[in-house]
């Protein structure tokens, strides 16, 4: 099978950037004015188009197939608005700074990572620990009002791990585009399925594409929420199909501040998947 022609890929997503941007219609005033108004209840940071500051301590561990050994990531994010922080120091209540923090958000990643790989012939195990790879993502809220809106962005991993046992050993790129369904399939609730390409600089060795299909459902009057997050991935270097799938219960620990934690387990389907089982945990704040 042929390699995706980076170029195309590259051009058909600045098309469907430039056509989003260019093409949003105008959104009736109460309708605007409800859909701000419901994110400015909601503390919990599953919104993907609902950009407040939000700031988490995460560990995973995961378990590789074939008993082929484990990793544990133990990071921290940060997702931020652009523009917000200046507007807020400034006292803004609209302006171009307000806009640009509605519709702009960045998010960064700092792992570290330790990385046991198990030799099922010698009978031994090896383990690495280090500073892992930098990631880092900026969303743009082309389109939006109370029941649909549309993301696109773009993701880059950047080669700063302390060795290569405990990073990918190159620089990635990642496109990505967001498609946000507000209580479509239920009230309280959003469909956001997303579509990313992730390929590296010279086109070789990482050439994979993810369809992530996310769905949240708000509990208890938002004090809880439950996600259903599988993402099939196809890697056309080797021409390998498998999927991940990802359950998170979340809850509010101190609503009124933002302050909120949730577990995570999930699982690889299909012979090629590279884990057989992975648990996440974490504690989040949220505020604007």
């Amino acid at each position: 099978m042929k390699k995706i022609n980076i170029k195309i890929l590259s051009f058909l997503f600045l098309a469907v950037f430039t056509v989003t941007a260019f093409g949003q219609e105008e959104e009736k005033a109460e309708e605007t004015e409800k859909a701000e108004e419901g994110k400015k209840k909601d503390n919990s940071g599953t919104n993907p188009v609902n950009f407040t500051y939000d700031f988490r301590l995460i560990n995973e561990m995961q378990q590789f197939k074939n008993d082929g050994g484990s990793q544990n990531k133990s990071y921290m994010e940060l997702r931020a608005p652009m523009g917000r922080d200046l507007a807020n120091v400034t006292g803004s209540e609209a302006g171009t700074l307000v806009d640009l923090g509605s519709r702009w958000a960045v998010r960064l990643r700092g792992y570290y990572n330790t990385v046991t790989i198990n030799d099922n012939v010698a009978n031994t195990s090896t383990t690495y620990s280090g500073i892992g790879d930098f990631d880092a993502r900026i969303l743009y809220v082309a389109k939006a009002n109370s029941k649909f809106a549309i993301a696109p962005g773009l993701e880059a991993f950047f080669n700063t791990a302390s060795n290569d046992a405990v990073g990918a050993g190159q620089n990635i790129l990642a496109p990505v585009v967001f498609f946000g369904f507000f209580n479509l399939l239920g009230k309280y609730s959003i469909f956001a399925p997303g579509y990313q390409h992730r390929f590296n600089l010279d086109g070789k060795t990482v050439n994979q594409s993810v369809l992530d299909i996310y769905y949240v459902k708000m509990l208890s009057k938002g004090k809880n929420w439950l996600i259903v997050n599988p993402q099939p991935i196809y890697d056309w270097e080797n021409e390998v199909g498998y999927m991940m799938v990802d359950v998170e219960w979340g809850f509010m620990i101190v609503p009124q501040s933002g302050i909120a934690g949730y577990v995570r387990p999930g699982f690889g389907i299909g012979k090629d998947a590279p884990l057989s089982y992975n648990f996440e945990f974490a504690i989040k704040f949220v505020w604007r």
